[in-house]
């Protein structure tokens, strides 16, 4: 089991901010995970958010912002990360789940990392027509559907339809263990059956995956020192 930062270690730094992103390595995380969007000038930045309200409390679109503006916002005197910075800080042979925020970040996002980062690479998006289309374009790639509340209504058929061909991993919500324990068991059953990976967020608490623990291959967590 790989142990995974959630936008680096947020109980101890800004999240998404550089000193967030590295400091997993350093307590001997096998990588994190981050999200990845672009700037007016096209530049792949690493912020959840499509807005700075989380960041620094101003209600700006980062599509909005050049890179030189959005530099100018800070949060503990951070400011917001590219993906080139941090690429070129992180330690090889690391884990890199990078979520696609939006579509057009993917592209620039894929050349970057694997023309930057020598280590493992994971490219992950809730926007499943996405990840589909660029798994059939990337086949020697990484690439994994994310799951939360809002695919609740998918069938499992429909669920299993998106890994009949050359899908890496599903990130699934660890919530989705309380409120459909049993679907939950039973798509990660099959899940494994046709060996996919099986990736779990955010996990918090050990006792959250007790049940399922045999079965997850990568946990993505706000504290890594939980799990190390």
């Amino acid at each position: 089991m790989k142990i995974l930062g959630h936008r680096g270690i947020p109980v101890l730094y800004k999240e998404n901010t550089l000193p967030s992103l590295l400091e997993p390595f350093s307590l001997g995380a096998d990588g994190i995970e981050t999200d990845v969007r672009l700037t007016k000038d096209n530049v792949p930045v690493l912020i959840h958010d499509d807005n700075l309200m989380n960041f620094c409390g101003v209600d700006v679109k980062v599509r909005d912002l050049s890179l030189a503006e959005l530099k100018r916002y800070k949060s503990n005197g951070e400011s917001v990360p590219t993906l080139e910075e941090f690429l070129k800080l992180a330690p090889k042979g690391k884990y890199l789940n990078i979520e696609i925020k939006e579509y057009e970040a993917a592209e620039l996002a894929i050349s970057m990392c694997t023309t930057l980062y020598d280590g493992g690479l994971i490219f992950s998006s809730f926007n499943h027509s996405l990840i589909s289309e660029l798994k059939v374009k990337y086949t020697s790639l990484r690439f994994g559907y994310l799951f939360d509340e809002g695919h609740a209504k998918l069938s499992d058929e429909e669920i299993f339809s998106l890994f009949e061909q050359n899908t890496y991993s599903a990130h699934l919500p660890v919530v989705g263990l309380s409120y459909f324990p049993e679907r939950f068991l039973k798509i990660i059953k099959e899940l494994k059956r046709r060996n996919v990976k099986i990736v779990v967020w955010t996990v918090n608490d050990r006792k959250d995956i007790e049940k399922i623990w045999e079965y997850v291959d990568y946990i993505i967590t706000d504290d890594v020192r939980l799990f190390l």
